[in-house]
């Protein structure tokens, strides 16, 4: 079979299932069954979406479930952002590898600012050398949802590469990432800007990325994406009138959880829809996406980085330990009060292991970017429910 084929046969397969599903009739009967569940899930205000896979190893196929899924209305992605550019940064290593040049991802990598705007990374006080490198970006961006670590793959990477790449393996239907996050005061231009960057080893040059800028603009065409009442702008005014998203990064569940598939299960993908990485990096994904914040030296002394400080599924609502037979693969994000989980989830003494995927909306008042959300009250429960739910039926349905 063709990619072309095969990547069609993959999408119709997909909208077979989730019509198969009944749209939200599976969801709403079988897992949100509980009276807590179904209230949040119904309010429209929390605009929760969720996308739950089952996973079939013997054919090497997926059945999916959808609850609300709308890949053209919009909601902020937050931190979930992380985990493509994450891959793709290893990807991109390995392409330059490929032209040639040796490196790894553990070779020293220091970010230049030529630019007003910009800012420099030249040392890491978490690494041997002292200074920043792709390996522990990647390991801070799952392990903490570090925001510079991410900055710094971004700008290795740059737009066109990022949502070029992408589209092309079929990741991307029709999600954009178009900017650094946490910093105040760029524009839709200073993102398009990406720094000069080079690789080190033993203090000498491996490779020299210059600074580049994106010939494409790339912009989302996602519908609701003007929202709310009023927000706080940078100078910490309120704004009387609704908050436009419409210059902001979009990533739609489905396309988080085929991002995520890629990686938990590549075998399942025709080879052009896979990520060009090797074996070596599948694994350390994957140890990356499932290690908790204390399976490293410099967070595990830290009482903030608790288990479940970016595991919302199933331990969101709780500080508790995680146990050690269950692993959880996954991206969090959580930003102007969206919360966002989008993971692989399995047992490993009971051989069960599923997908979900979901968002949630609590920003009561309407006011985005003043911090009063309601993810303590309601979002963190409602996600360590859900992932409890779906837990509780998979154990059912291996029976």
């Amino acid at each position: 079979m063709s990619p072309i084929l095969s990547r069609l046969f993959y999408f119709g397969m997909i909208v077979l299932l989730g019509s198969c599903a009944g749209k939200n009739a599976f969801i709403s009967k079988s897992i949100l069954k509980d009276e807590y569940l179904k209230k949040i899930a119904s309010n429209p205000d929390h605009e929760v979406q969720i996308i739950y896979t089952q996973v079939n190893k013997k054919d090497n196929s997926f059945k999916s479930f959808t609850y609300n899924v709308d890949n053209n209305k919009y909601f902020y992605p937050a931190s979930t952002v992380k985990m493509p550019v994450a891959i793709l940064a290893l990807q991109r290593l390995n392409e330059i590898n490929a032209n040639g040049t040796d490196i790894k991802r553990s070779d020293d990598m220091l970010t230049a600012a030529f630019k007003a705007k910009q800012t420099p990374s030249f040392t890491d006080t978490t690494t041997t050398s002292g200074k920043p490198n792709v390996e522990r970006f990647i390991e801070k961006i799952f392990a903490v949802s570090d925001n510079n670590a991410y900055n710094r793959l971004y700008e290795l990477l740059g737009q066109d590469y990022i949502n070029q790449t992408l589209r092309a393996k079929g990741v991307f239907t029709n999600s954009v990432i178009n900017h650094r996050l946490d910093i105040t005061g760029l524009d839709a231009e200073d993102n398009r800007n990406t720094n000069n960057i080079r690789f080190f080893r033993d203090n000498k040059i491996l490779y020299d990325k210059p600074e580049e800028y994106a010939k494409n603009i790339w912009k989302h065409q996602a519908t609701n994406a003007i929202r709310g009442v009023g927000y706080i702008n940078s100078k910490d005014s309120l704004v009387n009138q609704p908050f436009d998203f419409t210059g902001k990064n979009f990533y739609t569940l489905k396309d988080m959880e085929g991002t995520l598939q890629r990686i938990i299960f590549p075998e399942f993908f025709p080879p052009a829809q896979r990520f060009d990485i090797k074996d070596g990096d599948y694994a350390f994904l994957k140890k990356c996406m499932s290690d908790l914040p204390k399976s490293y030296s410099f967070y595990k002394n830290n009482p903030e980085y608790y288990d479940s400080y970016v595991k919302f599924f199933m331990f969101g609502d709780s500080k508790d330990a995680i146990p050690d037979d269950i692993k959880i693969y996954n991206k969090v994000g959580t930003a102007y009060g969206y919360l966002i989980d989008c993971a692989y989830i399995e047992n490993t003494t009971k051989d069960i292991g599923f997908f979900l995927t979901a968002v949630i909306h609590v920003n009561k008042n309407k006011i985005y970017n003043d911090g009063k959300y309601e993810y303590n009250e309601i979002g963190l429960p409602f996600m360590g429910k859900l992932g409890k739910a779906v837990y509780d039926y998979e154990l059912s349905r291996m029976k």
